[in-house]
């Protein structure tokens, strides 16, 4: 018999095949059979410049084991198969599945029966089981009483195994379908023919390593009839009788089941490599990225290096990291990368959401409509000059202020807008109503997977179309459009059951199962230089230099995927592979790439052992082999000084205690004067400076525009500003007429209440239950505000008030409105409506002359570094004092108190004073303290040094969290 070909994993497989191929008589009498189709690329390449390959030659016939079964089940059948789509095969299986319910007394007839929408997921795992069986050439039997193993539909399925596999292949057989398992039973039922076929051809098995079942039989049959020769890359121990590497497990175990041995080829022996391997530890991805970028900086040339990735999703942050350290550098990629994860998939997913969340009458949700505009793909079509992205911009503030459902098709940009100055209407209109119409409109009218499959044409036309010079440029999106364009398209319109109505959700969960099936592929050009590739891409090849990146447990070897129809631990039970063989494969990818490699740096995340929805990682136990094996060797535990392992740090300070001040510089200092001299102040300005000074800074003087937000339950800042607008115009026919408003008929007030809150945005953009709740909540606190009311002269509402603080010289303008202002028998008393929470200053604050003192005293000569926050935790508020000194400036009268009307409890007042004082004793509050309080936060803020953050309760409420990094506390 024909031994095993063993090429030395120390030595380049592609290189040693190339050598093979070239010494034979006539290659093209050669079928050189891969496990995938990217090696072919390679040994092509390397033919075509061996010193050896005679010239003129034919070409070997050079394919992957998938298109060589292929084409052997075309060429030997009758009738030329047909791909089946895989949407198919699942209305297939539930057909089946639906037919076998009638057996009584089976677990199937007891439960319920599943429709197309929820069998999707089980119908999508049952075909691929089907095939797995097929591959690896077995027959299924019954799994019964797993009930209590797998959930009870599963259970179910399993319980009838043998029928549903047998009436699948059946049923698939006579429609003329196949699938590569199909392929493979078909191929395995003609061996004979196979080869008659392959007659005066010699097979090179290539590469291979774990064999599937069918493999397994149809190159044993080859190989028994002098026909195959099987040529492996492992470790040279096979062939030396000798302990082999145990990632070579399975090359061991074929050994065995066909009681062959392994040779290497005349003339070759395992190269004296030792891999000079080390390792680098980082606590995230983004420091093991900081690791890669200095060890690459490191390296003279990059030519025969590879950073491979086992997780695909580190693939977009290497992209952006190899630019940063050479902008000259073009890495060449070659790895899957998931179509769910880019900009495309979330346009889809957009428009899908669009249509799933449409109002009864047709009104396209807000926050659907602006995850559309702000899609980068939308707003970077048309010309160079991009309408589309200031239309959007203007579009999306007028959206965040409009009610939950629009219609997108009544929109019309505001021209005169300066925004628009420079956008063309002739252009950017029609661009506009294309993108609503093939994003919105089409979408509409979608009754089955061929119309769903016509829009998602329409999409991707409109984008070619209106953005031509994008895929020029953004060479990854433009691959994931052909993908949608050449894949997911034709699987949708291609089903038999594509042109039948389906529901929405159907149609939905279809093309959604479509998307998560899909892997952008992208192949390396040229094959030299830096290359990025996944593992499993590294298959059969050689490189000089290796950086592997998040050599983790759960990515090296991985985690298994769920499987809730058959968990690995039942797989051994249908004589299927489990984890076991895939931890080999795993394992023996690994190790046949260090072996080949001269320099080799491991990158891991540290961390403790994860529960199972914890997302931090441990070390792959590869790389604890490894590093085990490195200390066996030396006899001691390594260190940090044999420069083995390597911890990714960066330079650190002390940790801050809080969020940082801002520091008030030169021309910050400038900002504050001019707004105090242009703009001047307002009581909740001045408010905002003593609970907070840092986010004064940011609301007045740093210039940051807030990012406005849509809550769902409505704007209740709105819901007050109209309650305060419902009492201005109740009361304002009484201004001037002393009565008890206590005793006012409170039914013309609930009356327009009523109709101006159901009048308002906030009414439409509520669900129904906060709706009902907030109109009764408010008539009933209304009535209970104009019961509390105390005889007086109402003065004014919402009046207007100005004043000058003269401070070291300088006029700076005081300004504020007041809610009400009324006469009652003892004086002037201002109110301050509040239908949210607010204080008063304590009590003590009144009577703290200590704290007076140092008031009267601060100014530029004297230093009181804790006044400020002493003032805020005594004061809390300095709205009402404010409002008490503006009013005696701008009236020429002392006011005798203030207070707070809560109108979110029963509506009564909460007077700043207590109502035992005496005359005096609110004189000197109203024109002593109260100025007093005033001009020294004004002083404060001219004289600060820095703008200190206060953080608090309040910090839930602001809006600058984030710039100023405090972390707001929760609610208790």
């Amino acid at each position: 018999m024909i031994p095993l070909t063993l090429i030395p994993w120390q030595n380049d497989f592609m290189a040693a095949l190339a050598d093979m191929v070239a010494a034979t008589e006539n290659p093209a009498d050669l079928v050189v059979l891969f496990p995938h189709n990217r090696p072919r690329r390679h040994l092509k390449g390397l033919l075509a410049t061996h010193p050896a390959m005679p010239r003129p030659a034919f070409m070997p016939r050079m394919t992957s084991i998938a298109d060589f079964m292929a084409d052997l089940h075309t060429t030997l059948a009758e009738v030329p198969p047909v791909r089946a789509n895989q949407l198919d095969l699942i209305e297939e299986l539930h057909k089946i599945v639906r037919e076998l319910r009638s057996d009584r007394g089976s677990l199937l007839s007891r439960l319920p029966d599943l429709e197309r929408e929820p069998f999707l997921p089980w119908g999508a795992l049952l075909a691929g089981l089907m095939d797995d069986l097929l591959r690896q050439d077995l027959e299924p039997q019954d799994l019964a009483y797993m009930e209590g193993e797998v959930p009870a539909y599963a259970a179910a399925l399993l319980e009838q195994l043998r029928a549903i596999h047998g009436a699948y292949v059946s049923r698939l057989e006579a429609r003329g379908w196949t699938t590569p398992g199909l392929t493979a039973r078909f191929v395995l039922g003609r061996l004979d023919e196979v080869a008659e076929a392959l007659a005066g051809k010699t097979v090179l098995a290539a590469g291979f390593y774990a064999l599937s079942g069918s493999e397994d039989r149809l190159f044993k049959f080859l190989w028994e009839r002098g026909t195959l020769v099987p040529v492996i890359h492992s470790d040279p121990a096979l062939a030396d009788n000798d302990t082999p590497h145990w990632a070579t497990a399975e090359h061991s175990a074929w050994m065995r089941r066909w009681r062959v041995r392994a040779e290497l080829p005349a003339g070759v022996t395992p190269e004296p490599r030792a891999p000079a391997i080390r390792f680098c530890e980082g606590y995230d991805r983004h420091s093991q990225l900081a690791g890669l970028g200095d060890d690459m900086r490191g390296c003279g040339s990059l030519d025969g290096t590879a950073v491979v990735l086992p997780d695909e999703g580190a693939l977009l942050p290497v992209l952006h990291l190899l630019p940063k350290m050479d902008p000259t550098l073009e890495p060449n990629i070659s790895m899957g990368y998931p179509l769910t994860r880019t900009s495309l998939a979330r346009l889809v997913e957009t428009l899908l959401e669009l249509q799933e969340n449409r109002s009864a009458d047709g009104g396209y949700h807000r926050k659907d409509m602006i995850a559309l505009i702000r899609h980068p793909y939308l707003r970077l079509l048309g010309p160079e000059t991009k309408p589309l992205r200031a239309v959007f911009h203007q579009w999306e503030a007028i959206i965040r202020h409009g009610e939950r459902f629009i219609d997108p098709l009544a929109h019309e940009p505001d021209w005169d807008d300066a925004a628009l100055a420079d956008v063309d209407p002739a252009t950017a209109l029609p661009l506009l109503r294309e993108v609503l119409d093939r994003c919105l409109t089409r979408f509409e009218t979608v009754a089955s997977l061929t119309d769903l499959g016509d829009r998602l044409t329409g999409l991707a036309e409109l984008l070619h179309a209106r953005g031509e010079r994008l895929w020029h440029t953004y060479l990854l999106d433009a691959e994931c459009l052909f993908r949608l364009t050449n894949s997911v398209i034709p699987q949708l319109k291609g089903a038999e059951i594509s042109p039948e109505p389906l529901e929405r959700p159907v149609r939905h969960a279809i093309l959604r199962r479509l998307l998560q099936g899909e892997r952008v592929s992208f192949e390396p050009d040229p094959l030299s230089g830096l290359q990025v590739l996944g593992v499993l891409e590294t298959r059969l090849l050689h490189f000089r230099r290796l950086f592997v990146l998040d050599a983790v447990e759960d990515r090296l070897p991985g985690a298994n995927p769920p499987d809730p129809l058959l968990p690995d631990p039942l797989r051994r039970l249908l004589a299927l592979p489990d984890s076991r063989e895939r931890d080999n494969v795993s394992g023996y990818n690994f190790y046949r790439l260090l072996m080949g490699a001269d320099e080799a740096v491991v990158y891991y995340q540290s961390g403790i052992q994860p529960g199972e929805f914890d997302p931090k990682a441990v070390r792959s136990r590869f790389v604890e082999q490894l590093l085990w094996e490195r200390e066996r060797a030396q006899g001691r535990l390594l260190d940090a000084k044999d420069g083995v392992v390597r911890f990714v740090t960066f330079p650190t300070s002390s940790l801050p205690s809080g969020p940082p001040s801002i520091p008030v510089t030169d021309r910050i200092h400038d900002a504050l004067m001019e707004r105090l001299m242009e703009k001047g102040l307002s009581p909740s300005g001045l408010d905002l400076y003593m609970n907070c000074p840092k986010r004064f800074f940011y609301q007045y003087l740093s210039g940051l525009r807030l990012v406005e937000t849509m809550d769902e339950e409505g704007d209740r800042s709105e819901f007050g500003s109209l309650v305060h607008d419902v009492l201005r115009d109740f009361l304002a026919p009484h201004i001037g007429v002393g009565q008890d408003l206590g005793a006012l008929d409170p039914a013309p007030l609930l009356a327009s209440f009523s109709e101006r809150f159901r009048a308002s945005d906030l009414h439409a953009s509520l669900p129904l239950d906060a709706r009902m709740g907030l109109m009764e909540a408010g008539r009933y606190r209304l009535e209970r505000f104009v019961a509390a009311q105390q005889p007086a002269t109402l003065l004014g509402l919402e009046q207007e008030l100005h004043a000058v603080l003269t401070l070291d010289g300088l006029d700076i303008p005081f300004k504020g409105r007041i809610d009400r202002v009324e006469r009652r028998e003892e004086g002037v008393i201002i109110l301050d409506y509040k239908t949210g929470g607010a204080v008063l200053p304590m009590a003590k604050f009144w009577n703290d002359l200590l704290l007076h003192e140092r008031m009267a005293e601060f100014g530029p000569d004297v230093a009181d570094p804790d006044l400020l926050t002493d003032l805020a935790r005594a004061v809390r508020s300095v709205q009402l004092p404010a409002y008490l000194h503006l009013y005696a400036e701008d009236q020429g009268e002392a006011p005798v108190d203030a207070g707070l009307v809560m109108l979110k409890d029963d509506g009564r007042e909460n007077l700043l004073l207590p109502a035992k004082w005496s005359e005096e004793d609110r004189e000197e509050a109203v024109e002593v303290l109260s100025p007093l309080l005033v001009r020294t936060l004004v002083r404060h803020m001219m004289q600060a040094s820095r703008f200190d953050p206060q953080p608090g309760d309040r910090c839930k409420w602001c809006d600058f969290t984030k710039p100023c990094g405090v972390t707001p506390p929760k609610d208790k």
